[in-house]
């Protein structure tokens, strides 16, 4: 069945320090709405313009993006400025309404779709909630690369986020290098908007290390590594889909759920930075290259972190999604 007539906006703002994971994550929510024949349109606050695309709808204030919600069929709301009242306030100029969220902080609020990739209980002010790894948003390119690598990964790969909000990246590689770690196993990913992202692209070439900035498909470097060091937002899933065993880096409050529920099943760890001061983050960046070299010669671990790591996310979450919601409106 076609849903050609059918409209949805998504509001995921991103920045430097927002980050870039809500955006992409509902970029892979429209995709799946667009292959089912949705008319899909980002709307963004006009001061994060500066990561919107051309053809995103600009707003300057909240009543404008009202205004569009109630000429549509659905709302995709990714966005951690609103507060309970002012998801509760935009459901009431648009009941069909898909929220998505991490952390289940915000109190009670109305939704008719409420998206959760942890296992959450929501208050039944939300009608609908879809929760579980099961629906975690995977772009299309993973859910074709799930498969086992015909030959064994030795990379190690080191992604701190689109934006690398802490600037970890540098005093990571450098601490690395200071371990007697080798340079040709490391590959670095930047986002095409990393902190300081000069300053490790030029670090790189000094000490002939691998780097890659801005990458559409990332999933060719997931797929070749053994293990990884990285940001803990929607990479999590990513890396879980393909079986990479991770060192997690916490760099935002709102990871702490996800590592909460995914570090005690023992495919990764977790060492935190977002809460600590500059000193203590220097110390936490030697432990966390401490549990990285402790696991990197251990295979049976390792296998046994890809297998429960390949079970958690299969990447068809956002297709999942799409289809629930377009059920709705049969």
């Amino acid at each position: 069945m076609g849903y050609d007539d059918l409209k949805a906006l998504a509001r995921a703002d991103a920045s430097v320090d927002i980050g870039m994971g809500h955006r992409i994550r509902c970029q892979a929510l429209i995709h799946a709405f667009q292959a089912l024949g949705w008319q899909c349109q980002f709307v963004v606050q006009r001061r994060y313009d500066a990561f919107s695309s051309p053809e995103d709808t600009i707003v300057e204030t909240e009543p404008e993006f009202w205004q569009l919600a109630e000429q549509v069929d659905l709302v995709i709301l990714d966005h951690y400025g609103y507060s309970a009242d002012d998801i509760a306030t935009l459901y009431e100029h648009q009941a069909n309404l898909l929220v998505l969220d991490d952390m289940n902080d915000r109190g009670d609020f109305p939704a008719k779709w409420l998206l959760n990739p942890l296992h959450q209980t929501y208050s039944k002010n939300v009608k609908f909630p879809l929760t579980g790894s099961q629906y975690a948003l995977l772009r299309p390119a993973f859910l074709l690369q799930n498969s086992i690598p015909t030959t064994p990964p030795e990379k190690l790969l080191i992604t701190l986020g689109g934006t690398d909000p802490l600037a970890l990246t540098l005093p990571i590689l450098k601490t690395l290098l200071m371990s007697g770690f080798p340079a040709k196993y490391i590959q670095v990913l930047l986002g095409a908007s990393a902190k300081k992202a000069d300053r490790v692209l030029s670090f790189c070439k000094e000490n002939n290390i691998d780097v890659e900035q801005g990458l559409l498909d990332v999933t060719p470097l997931m797929k070749q590594a053994k293990m990884a060091i990285s940001a803990a937002g929607g990479t999590l899933f990513e890396l879980a889909c393909l079986g990479v065993p991770t060192v997690f880096a916490q760099t935002a409050d709102n990871q702490t759920r996800s590592l909460e529920q995914h570090v005690p099943l023992g495919w990764c760890r977790s060492i935190r930075f977002d809460n600590v001061s500059e000193e203590v983050r220097h110390q936490r960046i030697e432990e966390l290259v401490e549990a990285l070299n402790s696991r990197w010669l251990d295979l049976e671990w390792q296998e046994n972190a890809r297998k429960t790591a390949r079970n958690l996310v299969d990447g068809a979450g956002a297709e999942r999604v799409a289809k629930t919601v377009s059920a709705y409106f049969s």
